[in-house]
């Protein structure tokens, strides 16, 4: 049978061998560098007054010290894959190994570079309640001597977004090591707000004792229960996120005035977090509902879900090697129970509205089922309705009209997936 222009099977060819020549050719990573930061100056109307972010002009900050390539390939990889071209800042070690600092430059990372100095804060309390001098189990950033790196990474970030004056628009400050993007964050917001804190699962509240505790300790008062807020990925306008990063230190300090309020805990940023916007003292801040927005903190179910796994099988090493969910004959993007309506039909993790999470933060929860059975199996398998869904678009297509379709092993994060199809 002679195959014609309107033929889609023709043009599926067509295009299957165009994407193969693309990738032997013409796939690095080339597109819309972004600009170094100091050759920029601020021109656009300030991020409040904008009803939807340019992405190009957002960043998300994080701090990766210590970290190896795996972590940034699913953090800062899955970014990229998404199409986000707009700025990355990362801190890391000085002593980064080569192929962290390959892939990072590969991605058009901007690096900053992490050094230590002695932490000049005094220590909480041994057991007996004794003073114990200078808290040697603790790293204090160079510059930020009074504040461990968990508190100053804080002012590390407000440094750096000051310094990029390009990054206008959106701004993200994430934890790095669990957590992973499905969608561009930025254009996931509906509705822009100077500072978005994520709320956590209804089931984690102030009342826990990441909140409770050091709240009641420091400040002498019991906040109402109310959901607990994650410190560990906020969003929101640069404006709005120099004011969350000054408004904390100041809070810091105060908090490094007090021995009552000094903590020997890693997570006490929380505590100050969840306090300060409890009391009203974030200027312009609200709390996204849980599973609504563009930050997902999916922590609680997945810790739910893995200690009903290891209660199952008997133990947490057990757990770890066996899928969660057993079914026959069922595909490996149906790593979830379809019951617990947390994934789509293709496993990326969903808000309530069934649309797919911007980004999943806490995702290690879910043990090592998650990342050995979804996340790596993703870059290699295509799920069924992806195709058909390619095969109608391109019948919809008019002749010479087709932008992009066919599978593509993307270069920018490594995974093989079925482009997007559309229409020009």
């Amino acid at each position: 049978m002679r195959r014609t222009f309107h033929d889609p099977v023709f043009w599926t060819v067509v295009l299957c061998v165009f994407v193969t020549i693309y990738n032997m050719y013409g796939g690095d990573y080339e597109e819309e560098p972004v600009p170094a930061a100091q050759d920029i100056s601020i021109t656009r109307r300030a991020s409040e007054t904008k009803k939807k972010w340019d992405s190009k002009h957002s960043v998300v900050i994080g701090v990766g010290v210590g970290y190896g390539v795996s972590t940034f390939e699913m953090f800062i990889g899955s970014l990229r894959g998404t199409g986000y071209r707009g700025h990355i800042i990362m801190g890391i070690a000085e002593n980064a190994p080569k192929d962290v600092l390959d892939f990072l430059d590969s991605m058009n990372v901007e690096t900053k570079i992490v050094t230590f100095e002695t932490c000049t804060f005094r220590n909480y309390t041994n057991g007996a309640g004794l003073s114990e001098g200078y808290n040697r189990r603790q790293k204090c950033a160079k510059g930020y001597p009074l504040f461990k790196i968990q508190w100053g990474r804080f002012s590390l970030a407000r440094d750096w977004l000051q310094e990029c004056t390009d990054c206008t628009d959106g701004v993200i400050f994430t934890d790095v090591r669990d957590a992973y993007f499905q969608t561009d964050p930025f254009q996931a917001v509906k509705t822009i707000h100077p500072v978005m804190v994520s709320e956590e699962h209804p089931l984690m509240t102030t009342e826990h004792w990441l909140v409770s505790f050091p709240v009641k300790r420091c400040k002498g008062i019991k906040l109402k229960e109310s959901p607990m807020l994650c410190s560990g990925s906020t969003i929101g306008t640069r404006e709005g996120m120099l004011a969350y990063f000054n408004r904390m230190e100041e809070e810091m300090y105060e908090w490094m005035k007090h021995e009552k309020c000094r903590f020997d805990l890693i997570g006490d940023d929380q505590s100050m977090h969840d306090y300060l916007f409890y009391t009203g003292q974030l200027k312009g801040a609200v709390a996204i509902p849980h599973r609504t927005g563009p930050i997902h903190v999916v922590g609680k179910e997945a810790d739910v879900i893995f200690r009903a796994h290891v209660k199952r099988v008997g133990n947490e090493g057990k757990a770890n090697g066996m899928t969660f969910y057993d079914k026959p004959g069922k595909e490996w993007y149906e790593w979830l129970d379809p019951k617990l309506n947390l994934t789509d039909d293709e496993g990326y993790i969903t808000n309530l509205d069934g649309s797919r999470s911007g980004m999943v933060h806490q995702f290690d929860r879910f043990g090592h089922p998650f990342p050995r059975e979804w996340y790596v199996r993703r870059q290699t398998s295509v799920p069924p309705a992806r195709v058909q869904s390619c095969i109608a678009a391109i019948r919809t297509c008019s002749t010479m009209s087709i932008v992009f379709a066919g599978f593509l092993h993307n270069k920018i994060d490594g995974f093989r997936t079925v482009a997007v199809c559309h229409c020009a």
